[in-house]
């Protein structure tokens, strides 16, 4: 765990493959990506933590409730918007994730982030938090905000070669396939799969410690 802590936070504060990672799995494939007006987009951020379960690196995702908006159901990483209460954007990742899944914010040792991420559906740009803690989480479920607490293997990720396809429904009901990744049928697209695609390029050249 020490040795990928010390890797991942040599690659986030190198040059990240950014757009070009993200592009593989946008689920919109426009040729215009990352030509978006930001101005008036709202800001928040998602926690990407790394954890020890059974002496294996782990990433906790969410499952979100089925409700009458855009994320229906996705399964996501725990995060949220900025509040004027937050101290900055890393504050914001580690509230929402101790609100979401009762993670302890001061346990969490950050070390970087990846390329934010906006989504046009609900405008939102997103700025994903690296973090580590080096025990098994007791999750608590927010059960407003979570349905389902998934513990990803991060071999389960990193032994990806290439996206899957999946029908899904898109933005106003439409259905479309869209790059995802598929974890023992957990279907990820959307933005977490476009953050975790950016991760699993990081990783390529960092198997031997998984």
């Amino acid at each position: 765990m020490d040795l990928l802590k010390k890797y991942i936070s040599e690659k986030l504060e190198q040059d990240l493959p950014g757009k070009l990672a993200q592009l593989e799995a946008i689920p919109y494939r426009k040729k215009d990506y990352g030509s978006f007006n930001l101005d008036n987009a709202k800001k928040s951020a998602v926690l990407i933590l790394f954890f020890l379960k059974e002496k294996e690196p782990h990433i906790v995702l969410i499952q979100r409730p089925v409700y009458n908006g855009a994320h229906s159901g996705q399964i996501a990483f725990p995060g949220g918007k900025v509040e004027e209460s937050d101290k900055d954007i890393i504050h914001t990742a580690l509230r929402e994730s101790n609100e979401e899944v009762g993670v302890l914010i001061e346990d969490v040792d950050v070390v970087g982030r990846l390329t934010d991420m906006y989504i046009p559906v609900s405008n939102f740009l997103v700025t994903p938090v690296v973090g580590f803690v080096n025990y098994m989480p007791i999750f608590i479920p927010d059960e407003r905000e979570v349905a389902e607490i998934i513990d990803l293997k991060l071999t389960d990720l990193t032994r990806v070669s290439e996206l899957e396809s999946a029908k899904v429904n898109f933005a106003k009901n439409k259905v479309a396939n869209v790059p995802c990744f598929n974890f023992n049928g957990k279907i990820v697209w959307g933005a977490t799969a476009v953050m975790l695609n950016e991760l699993r390029w990081i990783l390529k050249n960092h198997s031997k410690s998984l």
